[in-house]
């Protein structure tokens, strides 16, 4: 089935040679959050300004960057439409509503990027340090391999536990953390979503899906600024890169 999906890529491989054109790219960014916390990730204060609108200006700026499309539940809609117009995000095309995370939320936004993208990125709202070169060397790799995403190495000690106990200690040198933004060919990822919701996952992770539909998740060098900031122990973190920068 991939490799069938994969022969209708386009122009940008034929025979395994690589023809240099520009590709169309649409970014998804799905934001739905059922969050029960007194302050919103979404909206949480970045020195001044909301986490989900420093990534939405780092994108907006991001020359590759054709479209913006953003997935939200009902209640933000309004809160999205007043910030990309304070802000002057005018690569946000569409702002559309889910009722929750996950397949149906991708999906909806997936559908309603410009048919004519030959890749979609789907990027984490609360990663504001996203980059263009981050997003650049995912597509180069997608283009090549059909779906890529940054990672680093994982610096913890991890542990495998059953039954409350460790059981295992896996081998740190082969451990990534993936990070955003994963960029998959369109028709690949409308190919696997579809899969997705025939077979009724609920996961709203974008490497799980494409797992499932046996496609091999390239990875590219990643960033240590590339962080998310959900909660109010990243807030110092965050905070301290942009000091940095």
């Amino acid at each position: 089935m991939i490799r069938g999906v994969l022969s209708h890529i386009g122009p940008q491989l034929a025979e395994g040679v690589l023809i240099h054109q520009k590709p169309r790219v649409s970014v998804l960014v799905p934001a739905v959050f059922d969050s029960a916390a007194e302050e919103h990730p979404l909206y949480r204060s970045l020195y001044g300004v909301p986490v989900v609108v420093r990534t939405l200006l780092a994108l907006n700026e991001i020359p590759v960057v054709r479209e913006i499309i953003l997935v939200v539940s009902e209640a933000d809609i309004p809160r999205m439409a007043e910030i990309c117009e304070d802000f002057s995000l005018d690569r946000v095309r569409k702002i559309l509503r889910a009722k929750a995370a996950g397949v149906s939320a991708l999906t909806i936004g997936t559908y309603e990027c410009d048919p004519a993208a030959d890749y979609i990125a789907i990027c984490d709202p609360l990663c504001p340090f996203v980059s263009a070169a981050l997003l650049e060397q995912s597509l180069s790799a997608a283009i090549q391999h059909g779906a890529a995403a940054p990672a680093v190495a994982v610096k913890d000690t991890i542990k495998i536990v059953a039954d409350g106990a460790v059981s295992e200690t896996p081998d740190r040198t082969a451990l990534r953390e993936l990070q955003s933004p994963i960029a998959v060919e369109s028709s690949l990822l409308k190919a696997a979503l579809m899969t997705a919701g025939q077979a009724d996952m609920q996961t709203a992770h974008v490497m799980e899906i494409l797992e499932s539909f046996q496609v091999t998740l390239r990875l590219t060098k990643g960033s240590e600024e590339n962080i998310r900031v959900f909660g109010p122990a990243d807030i110092p973190a965050a905070e301290a890169i942009l000091q940095w920068r």
